[in-house]
């Protein structure tokens, strides 16, 4: 078992940086043991991202962008400069500063897109596509011989968890439903009067006066 994780009957409520709660049971692993594990993985791969971003001086969404590109390129895929910045996630503009930045650096390209001359479409350089592979490439192999040594069987399942995980992160917060505040009971207050001068019902009974126990007392 990793060093940081806990049977599955250890309590973790008050652990510093502790995000999930163990389940109960006797088995040496649980799915709390599992998800430590991602975090580990996610830490790690974050670590890595940070060590090529400082060695090819970039920032991170300058790296993230042309690995992005490098990807669609395998698969065959065009990026323009708005798919990019939906992917990344910013605005028009600093999408317009990232790709400045880039093509300055040498690391990236623009053409016009084949079948609509205003629109662009963006590619990774060569000295770019060296670059990730020369800072990333080792890592990679290590990654893909980890994958390797999983049964086809694990692997399936690795992939149907991963996948099943990515989906259980995309799924929507759900709104909290506001609670209306509760109206108070309104109480009876005086009848309007009537025409006639009277109470429009019933009299309310005045106040009474001090030595009697009530109207009744009052009419003597």
């Amino acid at each position: 078992m990793p060093a940081d994780a806990q049977p599955a009957g250890d309590v973790e409520a008050g652990r510093s940086g502790g995000f999930w709660y163990p389940v109960s049971g006797g088995a040496p692993l649980s799915a709390v043991d599992v998800l430590r594990a991602v975090r580990r993985f996610r830490a790690a791969d974050l670590a890595m991202r940070n060590r090529v971003r400082s060695g090819m001086d970039m920032h991170h969404t300058d790296l993230v962008a042309v690995r992005h590109l490098i990807a669609a390129e395998e698969r065959g895929e065009s990026v323009g400069p708005t798919d990019l910045s939906r992917y990344l996630g910013i605005s028009s503009a600093a999408t317009a500063k990232l790709l400045t930045r880039l093509e300055s650096a040498g690391r990236l390209r623009r053409e016009p897109h084949p079948s609509d001359r205003r629109a662009q479409v963006l590619h990774a350089t060569g000295a770019a596509h060296d670059e990730v592979r020369l800072a990333l490439g080792a890592a990679h192999q290590r990654m893909l011989a980890a994958a390797e040594k999983l049964s086809a069987s694990e692997q399936l399942a690795v992939v149907r968890f991963l996948d099943e995980l990515s989906g259980a992160m995309d799924e929507p917060v759900e709104p909290v439903e506001p609670v209306e505040p509760v109206e108070p009971t309104e109480q009876p207050g005086p009848r309007e009067p009537t025409a006639d001068g009277g109470s429009g019902g019933q009299e309310r009974p005045g106040p009474v006066a001090p030595g009697t126990s009530g109207p009744a007392a009052q009419q003597g």
